[in-house]
């Protein structure tokens, strides 16, 4: 008569833990043999093997782990470079995009629904891609490899990021957990912050201020808190564009729940603003906010809010009430432009910049100024003579011809998101999204002084900002079909379908 495993008692009650203990010994046998043989290297690299292999199975069942990939490398690119300098860690933004791209295509390519991303943001993100690729062919670029480095940032991200996002995330699921990643990054930047003031930087981060950075971020003896961001001025763009968005997501939210965590990263997000020590920052709410008090069509909460923002302005520009406070003085040498040294040096620089571009129309080359003109053509005009803002770069690099098609082109996406917010019917959704359209303008605006709008973390925030807005009148459709759906069912089970 055979023996019956499965109705032994003992075998019940032991045997598996048995198997269990048998098969983890042979594994740690396995294992210590490769560390005797070939080291720790040759012990960890069946581990690293399997760790990718579930990644690249969980990459192509979930394709947006690529999007939200980018997000946490756009928080991480920087640390990583300054603590650990020894790999190009910005590639990771290109592979993820390349990865996400491939397995859409290999795992729909007979039955994928495209149409998503077959709209007019794509095209104009698309039409600037190739007019930044045709610059490859300019006379006067110096460097390919610069070339390579600066389109990136430039126009390769937002060309691809745009219809893969439309791809991948098309709930309004996906734009809370979007959001709340970037709140909980911005949140662990402003505690990283704050302990840079209070506590001190890291040696690391001495090493970092020694090599020159400290020109610019200790100043009359007060450091300008930079956090885990490449410099104090991102890291306070940063955190003033996720304080506007998280104080319009609480406002919006009627969870209560959720408009705690909005209201607390908007808390956090502001004090990290003011301890950045950036002055440019300032336009994104104020922009901003009045963009979205308008598109709010709450005519109450416009007059109020204006009125707000009237006495915050004069509470700067008009008083010197907590001057002693060296941020609240730095701040208010924004409101003063005139007498602001920094400014007048950018006008000057302005005039220069106009003589030398009068007869180059495309620019000097896409790559030749700002970082990558420094590293790769050192001791050139545009390399040396410092970009400032945003749009002064693109001047530089792609002329007058290439500035008008980008101005065009933003004015353009203004016009259309514009549309989209206004026709909206649904109030948490309308006041949301308007949120998002005030801060594409006002981070818009403020990239005239920084290039902030193309930069890590902000540049993919913004891409996935104006997917969500193209998104949104779908989304408003669905809101009023559940709606209606409901207002058609009886009383008592519309009573009892609500949560």
């Amino acid at each position: 008569m055979a023996f019956n495993f499965k109705n032994n008692s003992w075998f019940q009650l032991y045997g598996s833990d048995i198997i269990k203990a048998t098969l983890g010994l042979i594994v740690a046998i396995f294992f210590g043999v490769l560390g005797a043989k070939g080291g720790i290297p040759a012990a960890i690299a069946p581990l690293a093997i399997g760790g990718v292999a579930v990644f690249l199975v969980i990459y192509v069942k979930f394709p947006q782990t690529g999007i939200y990939g980018i997000m946490v490398m756009g928080f991480l690119t920087s640390v990583l470079s300054r603590y650990f300098p020894f790999a190009p860690y910005g590639l990771l933004v290109d592979l993820f995009l390349v990865l996400t791209l491939l397995v859409l295509l290999f795992k729909h390519w007979k039955s994928f629904d495209w149409s998503p991303a077959k709209n007019d943001l794509t095209l104009v993100w698309l039409i600037w891609f190739t007019f930044v690729f045709l610059m490859i062919a300019n006379p006067l670029a110096r460097s390919m490899v610069a070339w390579f480095y600066a389109m990136r940032g430039l126009a390769l991200y937002s060309a691809l990021m745009v219809p893969l996002a439309f791809l991948v995330f098309n709930s309004r699921k996906d734009m809370e957990r979007v959001f709340m990643l970037i709140v909980l990054f911005e949140v662990a930047g402003t505690i990283w912050g704050i302990k840079q003031l209070f506590i001190g930087v890291s040696h690391t981060e001495q090493r970092w201020l020694d090599a020159g950075a400290a020109s610019t971020h200790v100043l009359f003896g007060k450091l300008r808190v930079f956090s885990y961001f490449s410099d104090a001025a991102q890291f306070g763009a940063s955190q003033a564009h996720i304080a506007f968005v998280s104080g319009v997501f609480a406002y919006a939210t009627k969870n209560w729940k959720m408009r705690l965590f909005w209201i607390v990263g908007a808390l956090f997000c502001f004090y990290g603003l003011i301890i950045s020590g950036s002055r440019g920052p300032l336009v994104i709410p104020a922009v901003g906010g009045i963009i979205f008090l308008f598109f709010s069509k709450k005519f109450k909460l416009f007059f109020t809010g204006m009125a707000f923002g009237l006495l915050l302005f004069s509470f700067l520009k008009f008083t010197t009430i907590m001057q002693s406070n060296s941020q609240v003085a730095r701040i208010r040498t924004a409101l003063n432009p005139t007498e602001d040294p920094s400014f007048l040096v950018r006008l000057e620089r302005e005039k220069v910049l106009s003589r030398y571009l009068a007869d180059k129309p495309i620019g000097g080359g896409v790559g030749s100024a700002g970082f990558w003109g420094k590293r790769f053509s050192p001791g050139t005009f545009l390399a040396e003579i410092g970009t400032d803002g945003h749009y002064t770069r693109v001047w530089m690099e792609t002329g007058v011809i290439g500035l008008w098609l980008y101005l065009l082109m933003f004015g353009f996406i203004i016009v259309r998101i514009s549309q989209k917010v206004w026709i909206l019917k649904d109030d948490e959704l309308r006041l949301k999204i308007a949120g998002l359209v005030g801060s594409f303008v006002g981070l818009a605006t403020a990239s005239y002084t920084n290039g902030l709008i193309i930069q890590l973390p902000t540049g993919p925030i913004v891409y996935l900002s104006l997917v969500f807005i193209y998104n949104s009148p779908i989304w408003d459709k669905e809101i009023s079909e559940e709606n209606e759906k409901l207002a058609s069912l009886p009383e008592s089970s519309s009573h009892s379908l609500q949560p």
